[in-house]
Formats: C-alpha cells, sequence, structure tokens
C-alpha cells in the first residue's frame, strides 16, 4: 500500500482487524498443541495462506513464534515465555505489595499507588485509595506518560543508558501541563538527581492540583521492578514533609522487596 505524502495511516478498523488475525493465529497455534504448518493454519483460521504466512513472519520475527527449518512448521516461540513469565511476577509483586499499600495509605492517609514501567508509559497494577474527603486516585490498569510522574521518573531512572536512550528515540515527550520536562537533556539531568536521591517528586506534572512523591521497588536481585507512591491534592502538599513521606514509603518498599523474596523462593 501507498502512504500518501503526508505518510498517512491505515484506517484504525483495518489494524483492529490485523490484532485479530494475529491473536487467532496464535490462540489456534496454542490449542493444537504441536507444530503446524502455514496451510493448516491458514485452514483453521480461514484465512488465506498468503495472509497466515505474512503474519507469521511477523511474529517468527518477534520470537512469538518459531518456524522449524526443516519442517517449515509453526510452534510457540520463546517471547510469550518471557511474557508469561513477567506476568506471573507481577502476580507475585502484587500479591507481596496490597497488605504493605494498606498500611501505608492508614499511616501516611493519603493513597498509594504501585506502578510498572511499559515502554513510555506507567501503568498502576495496585492502589489503596485514601479515605480522606478529597484525595486522588487514578484507578489500577491506568497508563500514564512515564516522564510526568514521581512513579516514572524512579523507573526511567533506572533504566540502564541504552534502553533509556531508546526511550528519548520513539518521539517527541508530550506536555500534559506547564510543569512538564520535556527536553531530554533537562529529563535526563531530573533523572540523574532522582537516582542519587533514591526518590522523585511530581508537583502537578501529570495534572493539576495533584502532586506524588515516589521510590523504587527492588527485587530480590536489587533490580528495580516497581515503583511505589503517595499521591494527594496540592492543598495538602508540603515540601518539608518529602523526607517523612519518603521515609515512609522506603518502609513499605523493603517490606514489599522481601515479600517478593520471600514468594520467589530466595
Amino acid at each position: 500500500m501507498t502512504e500518501s505524502p503526508e505518510g498517512a495511516r491505515a484506517p484504525e478498523g483495518s489494524a483492529v482487524k490485523t490484532v485479530g488475525k494475529v491473536l487467532d493465529l496464535l490462540e489456534h497455534l496454542a490449542a493444537a498443541g504441536r507444530p503446524v504448518s502455514i496451510s493448516e493454519l491458514a485452514s483453521m483460521t480461514g484465512f488465506n495462506i498468503s495472509t497466515a504466512h505474512r503474519l507469521m513472519q511477523t511474529l517468527a520475527r518477534r520470537s512469538y513464534v518459531e518456524q522449524d527449518r526443516s519442517t517449515r512448521a509453526y510452534s510457540l516461540g520463546s517471547r510469550l515465555l518471557e511474557l508469561g513469565s513477567a506476568y506471573s511476577g507481577s502476580l507475585d509483586l502484587v500479591g507481596a505489595a496490597r497488605p504493605r499499600l494498606e498500611e501505608l495509605r492508614d499511616r501516611a492517609g493519603e493513597t498509594v499507588h504501585l506502578a510498572i514501567l511499559r515502554e513510555r508509559d506507567v501503568v498502576e497494577i495496585c492502589t489503596a485509595a485514601g479515605r480522606q474527603a478529597v484525595t486522588v486516585t487514578r484507578g489500577t490498569g491506568r497508563r500514564d506518560p512515564a516522564h510526568c510522574t514521581a512513579t516514572g521518573k524512579v523507573l526511567l531512572a533506572a533504566l540502564p543508558p541504552p534502553d533509556l536512550d531508546r526511550f528519548f528515540s520513539l518521539g517527541p515527550l508530550p506536555a500534559l501541563t506547564p510543569r512538564n520536562i520535556t527536553d531530554p537533556a533537562e529529563l535526563t539531568a531530573e533523572l540523574v538527581r532522582v537516582r542519587e536521591a533514591g526518590y522523585a517528586v511530581d508537583e502537578e506534572e501529570l495534572c493539576d492540583d495533584v502532586c506524588c512523591v515516589g521510590v523504587p521497588v527492588r527485587d530480590r536481585a536489587r533490580r528495580v521492578v516497581a515503583a511505589l507512591s503517595l499521591a494527594m491534592p496540592k492543598a495538602r502538599f508540603r515540601s518539608e514533609k518529602v523526607a517523612n513521606w519518603v521515609g515512609m514509603l522506603s518502609d513499605a518498599s523493603a517490606q514489599i522487596s522481601r515479600g517478593i523474596s520471600l514468594s520467589g523462593g530466595g
């Protein structure tokens, strides 16, 4: 297909159909429980062979499927195992974290968020909502740009340089409020400060009237696997309280880390 001079993309409906076809292929391959030829896959899914072949080759390049060189049959690939392991790890993390989030919520009196990094976003995987009349709750499953949040800055600060370079290579950083850091050099300097201090602060960077303080959560190998934050309305945020909040967050983070270690057998 030839793109327009402006680089117009295929209609959204076409992209959704393509995703559906990819999922159909993977699900049929999983149900078969054995290597499957491209002609059989096409028959099982109702796709023509050329479409099935094109999609399977794309999946093979990303290691979601593997193709036997001699038989040319396809089987599920290692990337799916990695994703499954990551999902299992997230469940262990949430299980270890949930009681600690509730304890921290009761201790600090504010909403507590646990988030992980996915591409350029942070994804909230567990929440303990504050019980005050006015509180901040974003909601489990919500995605937000990492550079706009305390949890995101903590997680970005832990990335190896090649991964951080890739983060910046994906395009300009959006400005959600006037207080966002969108310049790569300025954000890099901020991440150095976050790494050295061990915490990050978001003062109305994600949205107006909301402030957060975040710290890293580490696994038993001391790798940063998540970030923990306290979120509050701007009216209750005080700079002189940050050190106290960081102390409470760090205590909870250490307990979560110990919980991960126990659940992982390490």
